[in-house]
Formats: C-alpha cells, sequence, structure tokens
C-alpha cells in the first residue's frame, strides 16, 4: 500500500503571507486541522489550528483590546508555520509513514514529488486504508485463524480457500501472536465455509473464532 493510493490530492494550501485570520478562516469553513503552506507550488512550512491558537492570545486573554486583536489576527503565516515539516513520497509504503506520524505526535504529511506538493496524507485517511484492508463492511465472514510460523502456513490457508471456491477479499497477519505461532484474520466469501474451516482444522491450524455478516446469518 502505497501513500499516492490513498493521499488527498484535491487539497487546500495557503501562501506563506497569509495572514492568521485567513488560514483559521479555511480551517474552520472546512474543518480541517492542518494547512500546506506554499509558494509557487513548493512546500515552504505547515501550519495547524493549534499553531494559531497559540499564535492568538486574544482567543484566551479577554483583556485584550480590539486593535491589538486585529493586530494579532493580520500576523503572517511564515511566522508561526513549522518550516521543516515532515513530508512523504507518493511512493512511500503507508506504514513507514504511520510510524513517522506516531513518533513525532502530528495528524497530516505533506506529500512531495519533484520539490513540489502533490498531495496530503492524513490520519484520517490511514484509518480508511486501514478499514479497507481489513475488509470491513465487505459482505461475508471474518475468520481468525492460528497457524505455524513457517511461510507454507499461509499458502496452505490459500490453497484451501480455492480448494472449496472461498473468494478470500482480505487477509492481515500477526506474526508475533505467540512464540510458535502466528494469526491470520482472513475475510471471505462462499458457500462452502463450513467444509473450509473444517479443512483448515484437518491442515493443523486452529480456527478461533468465526463472525458472520449479520445478513448471511
Amino acid at each position: 500500500m502505497f501513500v499516492k493510493l490513498w493521499m488527498q490530492q484535491d487539497f487546500i494550501s495557503v501562501d506563506q503571507d497569509s495572514s492568521l485570520a485567513e488560514a483559521g478562516a479555511i480551517l474552520d469553513e472546512h474543518h480541517f486541522r492542518h494547512l500546506p503552506v506554499v509558494n509557487a507550488d513548493e512546500l515552504v512550512g505547515i501550519i495547524t489550528q493549534t499553531d494559531i491558537q497559540k499564535a492568538l492570545p486574544s482567543a484566551i486573554d479577554s483583556s485584550l483590546n480590539s486593535q491589538d486583536r486585529i493586530l494579532a489576527s493580520q500576523a503572517k503565516v511564515s511566522s508561526f508555520m513549522t518550516t521543516t515539516p515532515v513530508t512523504a513520497n507518493p511512493m512511500d509504503p503507508l506504514e513507514d509513514i504511520a510510524i513517522l506520524m506516531r513518533k513525532f505526535k502530528i495528524g497530516a504529511v505533506p506529500v512531495i514529488e519533484d520539490k513540489k506538493i502533490v498531495g496530503i496524507i492524513t490520519e484520517s485517511d490511514i484509518f480508511k486504508a486501514f478499514i479497507e484492508i481489513l475488509g470491513a463492511g465487505e459482505e461475508g465472514a471474518r475468520v481468525e485463524v492460528q497457524v505455524g510460523r513457517d511461510r507454507s502456513a499461509i499458502y496452505t490457508v490459500i490453497e484451501i480457500c480455492n480448494q472449496f471456491d472461498i473468494e478470500l477479499t482480505a487477509i492481515t497477519v500477526y506474526r508475533n501472536f505467540s512464540p510458535d505461532q502466528q494469526l491470520l484474520t482472513l475475510r471471505v466469501s462462499g458457500e462452502k465455509l463450513e467444509q473450509m474451516v473444517d479443512a483448515l482444522w484437518k491442515a493443523g491450524a486452529k480456527v478461533n473464532r468465526i463472525i458472520m455478516d449479520p445478513d448471511d446469518e
């Protein structure tokens, strides 16, 4: 899974000379929390809702007069943006960017190609990818299976699915389930589900549980 498959290409940005008031209005209107800051399509920084809130003491300091509030809101984005944000390439693996976002506690990463910004990837985009990879919302059943840690174990499961004409729409692997076993989560559909489960047991796999889609029960 690569960043380019999940990034938002239709993004909104601001110029480095934009005011904090302008950036804040865009964030409020579109319910964003992050805005790339660009100069001729080149990324020069990123500003967040938190940056703006910290830069505008008028939001929490009622002692400021109206003129001070106006002056604060007219301050330039360039004075408060992060000038060296974490960035991604469209061909970066999605999981690598998720690790960076967690490491640096950030909610969005601009995507750069040939020095130009071509998109942005956010926490929400990664959640959507995670949901689709797991096959959530798909018709069928969710089957959890314990198998050995050798490589042939996964191939055996796939062969059994094929044997009973079971459509395998998603598979995830938790390799560190135990010292000698890995946990597979299968999203499957087909008429011979019971026969497939029996075959898995006979092949030495342990079927922990089966969760049926409500429409299939």
